[in-house]
């Protein structure tokens, strides 16, 4: 939206002295192909998923998805397997990859060829620890220097330091937030008097932020990683009044990727972060890893990922300014369910501040 409305305002003051309005004419181009290609290796069930890109004046969130197209993943030893169409443009891949393998992606459709370079399986990654500061985050609302449109939270940012046990030591992470609150109800009680019952409570949410990819210092002679920022959260948040904060359990994913992934990544997240400025990259600028074959000038958008993971799990919780806060690693890795709600009984995964419960 900044972008929008950057280079309108760029284009109100070249025509600022003309009486007439101008709309620019912009060319019809063909959909292009889009190919969300992110295989996590130690999974037994992945899909590929194939669309075409939205035109510019279309208000369609995601374009018509590809059902026809011949997708095929090939090892470094020439073996070929086919990935069958399942749904709504989604080829199902229904095996683990070998690690000791290369494998590289082969799309065919409407009469052109499209193909990935040989990508490696990368090892696990593993976090060395995560620690916490307190530390204020100020987030503007909107595109002008307004102080009122202002966002100022207090909060605790996370961070890891990384030592990498491989060859490839980039990674990428992504995490589920689950908000843990209490309030108290009255219940029929034996002789129909209400007694009350504290209720346990969880909501989960997902960050909206720039791609959070982390690799060594460049021009540095260790693959040590230190002091990566990962995420902010607040030191309370309530959905109803009657919510009592209980902490977080945060879910935090590593994924190890290939060096051309990061480079992927590290593009979008310059076009991201860019703030419209009228030079800024295009998306199709990213080094995507997949061409076309068949014809140079032909364009596709994505990129062809193998990732490994690591899941980790830690409780976070503002006690107070005295205080400070409880951060813990979670060691039983209980399911949670994204929502829900209990009465008198805390589930499972329930997380308290000082209670040998964990």
């Amino acid at each position: 939206m900044k972008r929008i409305i950057t280079y309108s305002f760029l284009l109100l003051i070249l025509l600022s002295g003309c009486e007439d309005v101008y709309r620019p004419d912009i060319d019809v181009v063909d959909n292009v192909l889009v190919a969300d290609a992110r295989i996590s290796a130690d999974q037994r069930i992945n899909y590929i998923h194939l669309y075409e890109s939205v035109a510019y004046y279309d208000n369609a969130s995601t374009g018509p998805a590809v059902t026809d197209a011949d997708v095929r993943l090939i090892d470094n030893n020439g073996n070929e397997l086919k990935l069958q169409h399942y749904s709504q443009g989604q080829y199902r891949l229904s095996q683990t990859l070998n690690p000791n393998l290369q494998y590289k992606l082969n799309i065919q459709y409407q009469g052109e060829e499209y193909e990935s370079t040989f990508e490696n399986v990368p090892q696990k990654p593993s976090i060395d620890s995560v620690y916490g500061f307190e530390e204020v985050e100020i987030r503007q609302e909107s595109g002008d220097n307004d102080v009122d449109n202002v966002d100022r939270s207090e909060g605790i940012r996370l961070y890891a330091d990384i030592t990498p046990n491989n060859e490839n030591p980039y990674c990428r992470f992504t995490t589920r937030f689950v908000l843990q609150y209490n309030y108290v109800i009255d219940v029929p009680g034996p002789s129909g008097i209400g007694m009350p019952e504290t209720v346990y409570g969880w909501r989960s949410s997902y960050p909206q932020e720039a791609f959070n990819i982390a690799a060594p210092p460049e021009y540095s002679g260790t693959k040590e990683i230190k002091k990566h920022a990962l995420y902010f959260l607040k030191n309370k948040m309530q959905y109803k009044e009657e919510h009592i904060f209980a902490g977080w359990i945060v879910i935090l994913y590593q994924h190890g990727i290939t060096e051309s992934a990061y480079n992927y990544y590290d593009d979008l997240n310059n076009q991201l972060e860019s703030e419209g400025k009228i030079f800024d990259p295009l998306y199709v600028q990213a080094r995507s890893n997949i061409k076309c074959t068949t014809d140079s000038d032909q364009k596709i958008l994505g990129n062809f990922e193998i990732s490994v993971n690591n899941e980790t799990r830690y409780f976070l919780r503002y006690i107070s300014e005295t205080a400070g806060f409880i951060l813990r690693e979670i060691e039983e890795l209980h399911n949670i369910p994204l929502s829900g709600e209990q009465v008198s009984v805390a589930p499972a995964f329930w997380q308290y501040p000082y209670s040998k419960k964990q």
